[in-house]
């Protein structure tokens, strides 16, 4: 009787993990309380910026996300939306994977516009059925001419299991990292949620990176983020996905970061 209950405890432990790793329950997202109520931009050229609408509030943690936007000359560009305080329309929105974090139908429903494009992972595609724009099915590797810049998708996953063999990004799920090469040379790149993976050892000539570091098996810590952004050696680099509890963890990835690259802490 004891071992038929601690077996049915197992498996509800694995089928919720399973649940909340598919997005699927116990995950509320909403603004965060401690959010700066002054859109955090960045200047990246004389008519390119990239700004975001700063910390959300994952069930109880107060996290910065992964959602930018991206102004080139007269094209906005949206990357994993969540949460957003603007509501100018995106002539493109990025979407490297369907957890909630990265993924809110509410607010793409905000920003489209009939001229609007949707480029997404294979995940996130059977999510977008209200959507009548042109949606965009990508896989890492893939490559897109798109009017004002160049679109490279870069794989990211998991090699870190979060319970026995359970990953929270499979490399199977074909997420992905986005790199954008614009029209005067400038390259983005957006590493989506990844741990350090070999398939990053391909990229070169960024200018800024994007990069998780909150760790828990669900990215790159504060260390193996420092590890590719030192072997990338970008102009500038911007960490994403972390609790703000977690300072010591940011600050350790500041002092690993190679003096010669410049650390952009937004919120």
């Amino acid at each position: 009787m004891v071992e038929k209950k601690y077996k049915n405890i197992s498996l509800l432990i694995i089928i919720s993990i399973l649940l909340i790793i598919n997005g699927c329950i116990m995950i509320k997202i909403t603004v965060s309380e401690k959010r700066n109520p002054i859109v955090q931009q960045i200047s990246i050229s004389k008519k390119t910026s990239l700004s975001t609408w700063g910390t959300i509030k994952v069930n109880k943690s107060h996290f910065f996300p992964s959602s930018f936007l991206l102004k080139t000359d007269d094209k906005l560009v949206y990357i994993d939306p969540v949460e957003i305080a603007d509501t100018e329309k995106a002539d493109y929105i990025l979407l490297t994977h369907s957890h909630p974090d990265h993924f809110s139908l509410r607010d793409i429903k905000k920003i489209v516009k009939p001229t609007t494009e949707i480029i997404c992972s294979k995940g996130v595609f059977n999510k977008l059925k209200d959507i009548e724009n042109e949606i965009i099915v990508v896989k890492p590797g893939d490559v897109l001419k798109l009017e004002g810049f160049e679109l490279e998708t870069v794989a990211a996953y998991n090699t870190k299991s979060v319970f026995l063999w359970i990953k929270a990004h499979p490399k199977s799920k074909e997420n992905v990292g986005f790199i954008l090469t614009l029209h005067n040379g400038i390259r983005i790149y957006h590493a989506g949620d990844t741990d350090y993976i070999p398939e990053m050892n391909k990229i070169s000539n960024i200018n800024v990176a994007l990069v998780p570091i909150g760790g828990d098996n669900l990215t790159m810590n504060e260390a193996e983020a420092a590890m590719i952004v030192n072997r990338i050696k970008p102009e500038k680099v911007v960490p994403m996905h972390y609790e703000l509890k977690d300072r010591e963890n940011l600050e350790k990835f500041k002092l690993l970061v190679d003096k010669a690259i410049q650390i952009i802490e937004l919120e």
